[in-house]
């Protein structure tokens, strides 16, 4: 039951790039940090076709330049490129093998591709590097959660709380394990809090008043309910068929 309720222009680079004229070898390094920074801000603004070319163009000044490997596989990850960011974050360990970030992040990307094995050993490998890195346990309870693996998943969740306090779906994401469990009022607790951090999170609201319907407190999660539909009107469907079967 529990599981189940997770609503879980280049041009203008290269014209840049261009006009730069041929560099000192001092001058190579510092250059290459700027397309890396230029890259970086085009990220920021979700401009990812924008930041790869700025990538791209500080590797070609400095071929052996990590933060552009680990930016560019940054942009192939958000553009849904699995394999070159996968490449790119490798790449990234072979300059730089106490990169933490790098690991956590390719082992999320070994997840989206559902290669738990290679995931779980990236993630194991980041949290020997930096133990405080709340994204990895966050991630890594996701991944236990969808693998049957309830335990662990709170045991993760809980971490990612420790050292995410502020992050809505740490909470969210911890009740529906709390569900798979059977504690109720455990869960609540962590939707309740998630809908507080974040007032606009559909999916903490539907689960809340999924919960609340469950215990017979209609009024509360049709308010719930309310909420989470007018944030995410698609989600309407899928609550339908959730208080039918609720309701049977």
């Amino acid at each position: 039951m529990g599981r189940r309720l997770l609503i879980v222009s280049l041009s203008f680079v290269i014209f840049l790039y261009s006009s730069v004229p041929p560099l000192h070898a001092q001058s190579v390094e510092a250059t290459a940090a700027s397309y890396v920074e230029m890259g970086n801000d085009f990220a920021r603004h979700g401009n990812n076709k924008l930041a790869l070319g700025a990538y791209t163009i500080a590797l070609d000044y400095a071929p052996k330049f990590a933060p552009a490997y680990f930016g560019r596989a940054v942009a192939h990850q958000a553009m849904g490129n699995l394999p070159l960011a996968i490449a790119d974050f490798t790449k990234t360990l072979e300059i730089s093998p106490s990169c933490g970030e790098a690991y956590s992040n390719r082992g999320f990307a070994f997840s989206m591709q559902h290669e738990v094995e290679k995931a779980m050993a990236d993630w194991e490998m980041a949290l020997r590097i930096n133990p405080q890195l709340g994204t990895v346990y966050y991630n890594r309870g996701n991944l236990r959660l969808q693998e049957g693996d309830v335990d662990g998943a709170l045991l993760d969740f809980d971490k990612a709380v420790e050292l995410m306090p502020r992050n809505a779906m740490v909470f969210n994401n911890r009740g529906i394990a709390r569900l798979g469990r059977g504690d109720l009022d455990g869960a609540i607790a962590d939707f309740d809090r998630a809908t507080k951090l974040n007032p606009e999170h559909p999916e903490a609201f539907a689960n809340l008043g999924l919960v609340r319907l469950q215990q017979g407190r209609s009024v509360e999660a049709e308010r719930d309910f309310a909420r989470s539909v007018a944030l995410r009107p698609s989600v309407r469907d899928f609550l339908d068929r959730r208080i039918a079967e609720i309701k049977q």
